[in-house]
């Protein structure tokens, strides 16, 4: 049997209906893991509200990553036991996604990951870590070189840090909560923590020069014009989602000319083409050059009140759910 967490429609955390059905029939194509941990997104938390992407339908089991180890690989060629990661791909959206027991996934979203580390460790690093590298692999930034990270609060925004902070640049994180500074402080690598206002760009200039990079999570035109006047003709600004409301065209964002762009995708991502930089993230984490931050770890049945704390702003880092064990 499964255990997983259903949705039958929009609402707070407490629509989750916590059930035991058949486990998936396996197909080929597909690989059916069993679950060890999965960590929780915010898309996730706008799917239960009712606000996903048009290839999400109720009733859902939500979760657009986990971890885990092969229970059945049909005829995928990968040996029983093996430990893989599984995100992306409509993981979640159009099919029953990690909140579970056990997860049929696509081969292609699918990705072998041998490791060694405990079950939270390796949940919190599937998409978080998958966005954080193509966002800093497509930053034009080098050993010695500062870095603004905005929302560095954040799962992602940790584990961008963690990536440029083991390259050698000096990385600055803001936070709006000036009650998140001191837990920012002691569980980044920051070189400095910045708290988010009107004034940022000027108070960045003032008490760091300016930034050779800005990675943005916030998407507002306001975040995106500070951004741009933290940087010296040639910077650059990655952005990555946006958690502000979008503007309409009369109010897009005055970039100068000198400064230059781009915006960071983690849905392309397939196997086994991708398994190659996946798994150096893992053992890049093994090694200890990266390490995940965790702000909680929560046992399977508790996954309402993890949602309610991912709903509350409060944490700094991953929340990650261990999946039952049998």
């Amino acid at each position: 049997m499964q255990s997983v967490w259903w949705l039958e429609g929009p609402g707070d955390a407490s629509a989750f209906q916590r059930v035991e059905r058949p486990l998936p029939a396996v197909k080929p194509g597909w690989v059916l893991v069993q679950v060890e941990a999965f960590g929780l997104n915010r898309s996730e938390l706008f799917s239960r509200r009712g606000m996903s992407s048009a290839d999400f339908s109720y009733p859902r089991v939500l979760g657009l990553e986990c971890v885990g180890r092969v229970l059945d690989p049909s005829d995928a060629g990968i040996a029983q036991n093996t430990r893989v990661m599984c995100m992306m791909g409509g993981l979640g959206r159009a099919f029953d996604g990690g909140y579970a027991s056990h997860v049929l996934a696509p081969r292609k979203q699918v990705f072998v990951a041998e490791n060694q580390l405990s079950a939270a460790d390796f949940g919190s690093i599937p998409e978080t870590y998958n966005t954080a590298w193509g966002v800093t692999e497509a930053l034009p930034a080098q050993a010695g070189d500062k870095v603004l990270v905005r929302a560095a609060t954040s799962a992602l925004g940790m584990a961008v840090t963690q990536i440029l902070a083991d390259r050698g640049c000096h990385v600055f994180g803001t936070t709006r909560n000036p009650k998140k500074v001191g837990l920012l402080e002691s569980r980044s690598r920051l070189t400095g923590v910045i708290l988010d206002g009107p004034d940022l760009a000027a108070r960045v200039l003032a008490d760091h020069g300016a930034m050779q990079a800005v990675v943005d999570g916030v998407g507002s035109r306001e975040a995106i014009e500070s951004n741009a006047a933290t940087l010296p003709e040639g910077g650059h600004i990655q952005m990555v989602g946006q958690l502000a409301e979008s503007w309409t065209s009369d109010q897009a964002p005055v970039v100068p000319d000198a400064v230059t762009t781009g915006f960071t995708r983690s849905d392309l991502v397939e196997a086994p083409k991708d398994e190659p930089w996946l798994a150096e993230i893992v053992r890049r984490v093994e090694a200890g050059r990266y390490r995940p931050t965790i702000h909680e770890t929560f046992p399977f049945e508790e996954l309402p009140r993890a949602h309610r704390v991912m709903e509350s702003n409060e944490a700094v880092g991953k929340l990650v759910v261990l999946a039952p064990k049998g």
